[in-house]
């Protein structure tokens, strides 16, 4: 889950060194499980795969070393960091724990106070090394694509050699070849009094010479070296790199440019490339696909790229056909010199793109939605993806064949998550619409370029009463944006607001800067009311925003405490969610609450555990869309964090009974009130309150709706 903290096993036979270091790590944010043997240590290791372990090693029948050897023997504990506990003066213990796979150490009795600053440490460090390794592991593929090797002669004349020189000069060396320790046991016999030379002249060089390999095969090489100075005297740096076939070397650098490293498939500079070659009028189908990794943000990095390959691996089975060249870590070739009907590339973090001839795409990404559901397992757990689809064909719909990509990523954003809207196709109807939201968002910007300089005609904030559930008292009021073009074409305004967040952002700003003004004059002519206000998430993870919100409230004299603030489009990356929940944090200490709105998945749901809201709020159109046991699990987890509940969008009888089984703290919609401009709100107030007489749809009459004008 998003919200899980590091989980420790404690493996002691004893009871109470168990218990203390437990509830040491526990209050210092830590997670435990317990075991009081080897035995149960490997099992519970099995069952919960921690991310660390703290060992005694002095166990009846299987003791902590054996327990460590078997821990590292497991792929899921390989990496794992295992702190081990000893006797103080018992330095043997210590090395057979290093040699049995240990990470570090601690001396019995233990320093309950620094116990949980020492895991943390070593939680830290084992991390570090991890991204050392896998540094380590890209720099030694590099250098075997690159063909070079790199050593160093030491101030004493030693050579050494900082990679394997046979791997990469003589990759289809057989088995155990002999060893190689030093370049000129490599070099050709004509070459190689040159190049001893060189290596101990006190200056750098560059050489270019062949190779003679144990198999009689020769290589040109080029060499280039640097001495640096040390207080021990002169260490000469070098790299040798095989240039047999320049050319060749250059086309495969270049190529290199073209391939993803994860997956080795190609990148979105090869799709671009490619399509850029294609003439427009030949027929070809692009399908983008979103893996939907979104709701496993927790997910460890090392599973995370390995349910990525999975998943492209699942979709080369499907689309390949007969062309076996299609496949993970496939080998590089240019965009020029690829011929195949199909293309599989991965174009960003979790989104892959299929480039075809084959007919009918749309099934095809059917298809391939309907595999990428079915779950994957990677380690012991299995994970289930959300992916989405968008396709795009040309010569129809799409003109220009570069622009395939374009259009199926487009067509892939306005999908869902859930079929049969997981699967989009762009179509002549899609790029009409297309060029009329480009249009419309224009058209807003400029009236919220306008209206920050005065009025506008076109755009003003309109408030929507909110009301108790239970009584039908008013609560306050939802302030929302009122743009004539979009109150014409609904879906069109909220089509543009989804696709272009900058352009939300900045409309959600001037309506909370308009609604704090509106609410400061309520308030001063005696009409105390909270105000709700839609703000997106992303403002309060920049830097400062909070205390830049918080004093333009204050400036505008606005009470913080008639403030909602309902955050929309949760952030899924934990930075964000701790730069976040910081600004959350001042802004309640300010006097505003905080909402949470949007609750559609696993993801957000999450958020709610993980961020210091005070309610929640659904909409009508996702409680429908995901059904009654959806509202249940919400509205209970909200209601034991100790958050209200709110319902927007109860427009009938019918949707006031479909949520009334969880009894939410507040309601909104045209059934309970319809919306007012701000110059209404003051004078309406009593006789919104008077004009509510009866509960909507209570003893099967229809419900008594005010009416919100003025004669």
């Amino acid at each position: 889950m998003p919200d899980q903290p590091m989980r420790i096993l404690v493996v002691d036979d004893d009871f109470a060194t168990r218990l203390l270091a437990s509830e040491a790590l526990i209050s210092d944010g830590f997670a435990t499980t317990e075991a009081e043997d080897g035995r149960a240590a490997l099992i519970e290791f099995d069952r919960a795969t921690p991310d660390a372990i703290l060992l005694d090693v002095n166990m009846p029948e299987l003791d902590g070393y054996e327990v460590c050897r078997r821990v590292r023997q497991r792929a899921s504990g390989a990496a794992t960091p295992i702190m081990v506990m000893t006797a103080s003066d018992d330095l043997d213990a210590v090395r057979r724990a290093f040699a049995a796979g240990a990470t570090d150490f601690l001396t019995k009795p233990l320093n309950l106070l620094l116990l949980a600053h020492r895991v943390r440490y070593m939680l830290r460090a084992s991390s570090a090394v991890r991204e050392a390794q896998d540094t380590a592991t890209r720099l030694t593929r590099a250098q075997r694509l690159a063909r070079m090797v790199h050593w160093q002669v030491g101030h004493e004349g030693q050579f050494a050699w900082a990679s394997d020189p046979l791997a990469v000069f003589w990759p289809d060396a057989p088995a155990n070849p002999p060893p190689c320790e030093h370049i000129l046991t490599l070099v050709h016999p004509d070459d190689r009094d040159r190049v001893a030379a060189a290596l101990h002249a006190p200056a750098g060089h560059q050489l270019d010479f062949r190779l003679r390999l144990p198999d009689g095969t020769e290589r040109l090489v080029h060499q280039d070296a640097e001495l640096y100075l040390t207080d021990r005297g002169g260490v000469l740096i070098g790299a040798t790199q095989d240039v047999t076939a320049m050319r060749r070397a250059e086309e495969q650098i270049a190529q290199l440019a073209f391939y993803d490293d994860l997956t080795g498939l190609p990148n979105r500079p090869f799709v671009d490339s490619y399509l850029r070659r294609i003439g427009d009028g030949q027929p070809r189908a692009a399908i983008a696909i979103d893996l939907g990794l979104g709701h496993l943000d927790r997910l460890a990095a090392d599973a995370r790229d390995a349910l990525i390959r999975a998943a492209a691996a699942r979709v080369i089975e499907r689309v390949r056909g007969a062309d076996l060249e299609i496949r993970l870590d496939q080998a590089p070739r240019s965009p020029e010199a690829f011929t195949g009907e199909t293309l599989v590339a991965r174009t960003a973090g979790d989104e892959l793109m299929i480039i075809t001839t084959q007919p009918d795409p749309a099934a095809i990404a059917r298809r391939l939605a309907d595999a990428l559901r079915a779950p994957f397992t990677v380690g012991t757990t299995d994970h289930v993806l959300r992916p989405r689809c968008g396709v795009a064909t040309a010569p129809e719909p799409v003109e220009a064949v570069r622009e395939l990509e374009e259009h199926a990523r487009g067509a892939m954003v306005r999908a869902e998550r859930s079929a049969p809207r997981n699967v989009v196709v762009f179509s002549a109807a899609s790029r009409e619409l297309r060029a009329r939201h480009a249009a419309l968002a224009a058209s807003l910007a400029r009236a919220l370029d306008e209206a920050g300089r005065g009025a506008h005609p076109d755009l003003a904030v309109e408030y929507l009463p909110r009301r108790d559930h239970s009584s039908l008292r008013l609560l306050g009021l939802r302030a929302r944006p009122s743009w004539q073009p979009g109150i014409r074409d609904p879906l069109a305004f909220a089509a543009i607001l989804e696709a272009a967040p900058a352009l939300r952002q900045r409309l959600a700003m001037w309506t909370l800067g308009e609604a704090v003004r509106d609410a400061a004059r309520w308030h001063a002519a005696g009409a105390t009311l909270r105000v709700a206000i839609e703000l997106p998430h992303a403002p309060l993870a920049q830097p400062g925003f909070a205390d830049q919100l918080r004093q333009r409230l204050e400036t505008a004299r606005c009470t913080l405490s008639l403030i909602d603030l309902e955050l929309t489009d949760a952030p899924l990356g934990d930075g964000d969610l701790e730069q976040v929940g910081a600004a959350i944090t001042v802004l309640r200490d300010a006097g505003l609450r905080i909402a949470l709105t949007n609750i559609d998945d696993a993801s957000t749901i999450g958020q709610l555990r993980r961020l210091p809201h005070d309610a929640v709020r659904l909409d009508r159109a996702t409680i429908d869309r995901l059904g009654p046991a959806f509202l249940a699990t919400t509205a209970a987890l909200a209601r034991a964090l100790g958050m209200r509940l709110a319902v927007t969008d109860i427009d009938a009888p019918a949707a006031f009974a479909a949520v009334a089984a969880v009894a939410p703290d507040e309601l909104a919609g045209a059934l309970v009130g319809v919306p007012m401009s701000a110059a209404e709100v003051p004078s309406l107030v009593s006789v919104i309150d008077a004009a509510v007489t009866e509960r909507p749809g209570e003893r099967g009459r229809e419900p008594t709706v005010p009416a919100f004008s003025i004669e």
